[in-house]
């Protein structure tokens, strides 16, 4: 953890110096997807991280990158499973995904050779003191329960929260002004 912390805070002190903040954050976000994947054994695309826009009225996807463009989700769309989470501020395991009443809009985007539903889900707000700035989403998928992978439990839960929290400050500060 200490050395993406590292990187993360040598990237986030080059956001002065870019040309395209934009990627430099993306950049960023993509080197905690990773670190977390590999934490939870998960694929790069079942790691999801939404952070509020700058008018603090949406989340916005950061990653995956292929979602950074399509959009936002409004922080008053309660049948949002993120908005959900980042109201509360209080993070979930979900392990029967499908019978949760949620948009699945993302979902259907294809991001391997064919889109795979989300049979079990982690979120957590990402936290930078008391204040809720984000989203993020830890997915298992499959065509069914059982091929997703076993269910996550709360100490998976108590994980995510402590990654992000650790990784939240460093998110903020390379967020580019206008997001």
């Amino acid at each position: 953890m200490k050395d993406l912390l590292d990187i993360l805070q040598a990237m986030a002190e080059n956001k002065g110096r870019t040309d395209k903040p934009l990627e430099l954050f993306l950049d960023m976000s993509e080197r905690v997807v990773k670190y977390v994947a590999g934490a939870f054994g998960a694929k790069m695309d079942e790691v999801a991280i939404l952070l509020l826009t700058t008018d603090s009225r949406h989340l916005r996807f950061v990653a995956p990158r292929k979602f950074a463009d399509l959009g936002t989700i409004p922080v008053t769309k309660r049948d949002s499973i993120a908005v959900n989470i980042f109201g509360r501020k209080a993070g979930e395991a979900m392990n029967n995904v499908p019978m949760v009443k949620h948009v699945a809009f993302f979902e259907s985007v294809k991001l391997r050779d064919r889109a795979v539903p989300i049979q079990k889900m982690i979120t957590v707000p990402i936290l930078q003191g008391e204040d809720a700035i984000g989203v993020a989403q830890i997915s298992r998928k499959g065509e069914n329960a059982a091929e997703a992978g076993p269910d996550f439990t709360a100490a998976d839960v108590r994980k995510a929260q402590d990654i992000f929290k650790a990784v939240a400050r460093y998110l903020m500060a390379a967020r580019p002004e206008r997001f």
